[in-house]
């Protein structure tokens, strides 16, 4: 599959002023529509972010046309809207499980969901290490004077690209509704949707954080969030957490690492007495770090959207 296929020759278009973006980067936020998308029933842009100071790809995909009028969804029904990080790798995955929920005859209820997979385009660098891990938390993958891409520490300039670029250019195009977003991270993506959380982004009120890289450093940032889980929280938070027992147990010294800080938050979770937030969290039986990505992205959806479970 050609999914972020990057037509270079083109140059970027500036956006409508219609979008009424709320910061000063607004008027000159940079947007091309590629001709080329992920998967079918797509919108497919490659954005020039000035928080990032990079070209971030963006597939917004929908249900198709057929299934929202077989169910009789109306046209104007608004969207929640959710941010799939690694879109370029899972959008298709988690747009599949979305689809099939929406007729699910045993647990209906599940709504239609605007996805929003963000990577990069075709022909430039996938800087997911860069952009989804704070300085301090997350183990640097690569020596010194490797490129930026390959760096960490950008997760606050790409929560900026989403909180003041990428979601009012959304909210202005798409009809969406007026309650927060998901965010669904695994890998690095769980890296950066506990950071976002941390950060007590505005913009979400459901994350997934599926294998997060969570590391010893320097600063105790699962401490941290203990002592803010006693205060209130932005929104009303929904929560979903998986690991797969190969990583936490399989004798790689970097996944057990991030299974025993996996661990110490679940118990942080379970600890928290905050009305705000629900959670449910997961270890999947024989499943890698690679395995666990579709029962978990799967089970996390259902969680997130579909009929309400009891917390934990």
């Amino acid at each position: 599959m050609n999914r972020r296929k990057f037509v270079s020759s083109l140059s970027l278009l500036a956006l409508n002023s219609a979008y009424s973006l709320p910061s000063a980067l607004a008027a000159h936020l940079e947007v091309e529509t590629l001709g080329s998308p992920w998967l079918k029933n797509i919108d497919h842009y490659a954005i020039r972010s000035h928080e990032v100071g990079d070209v971030i790809a963006v597939g917004v995909k929908r249900s198709p046309v057929w299934l929202t009028e077989a169910l009789q969804i109306p046209d104007d029904q608004p969207l929640d809207l959710v941010y799939v990080l690694d879109g370029g790798g899972v959008l298709g995955l988690v747009s599949a499980i979305a689809d099939a929920q929406l007729v699910s005859g045993l647990k209906p209820g599940f709504p239609p969901l605007l996805l929003v997979g963000l990577d990069y385009p075709e022909g430039r660098p996938n800087a997911r290490t860069r952009d989804y891990t704070h300085s301090d938390l997350a183990v640097p993958l690569s020596a010194e004077k490797q490129p930026p891409e390959d760096t960490i520490g950008g997760a606050d300039n790409f929560l900026r690209f989403l909180e003041n670029e990428l979601d009012p250019m959304l909210r202005s195009r798409y009809n969406i509704s007026d309650r927060p977003a998901g965010l669904l991270g695994d890998s690095y993506g769980g890296t950066f949707a506990f950071h976002a959380l941390r950060r007590q982004s505005k913009i979400f009120d459901r994350f997934f954080l599926g294998s997060p890289g969570l590391f010893n450093t320097k600063v105790n940032y699962l401490d941290q969030f203990e002592e803010l889980l006693q205060g209130e929280l932005v929104n009303d938070t929904k929560l979903y957490l998986s690991f797969g027992s190969l990583e936490m147990n399989g004798g790689l010294k970097t996944y057990e690492d991030m299974g025993t800080n996996f661990n110490k938050l679940v118990s942080i979770l379970r600890r928290s007495s905050n009305r705000q937030l629900s959670f449910r969290s997961k270890v999947y039986n024989d499943h890698t770090h690679v395995t666990v990505v579709a029962p978990a992205f799967n089970d996390a959806l259902l969680y997130l959207y579909g009929p309400h479970q009891p917390r934990d």
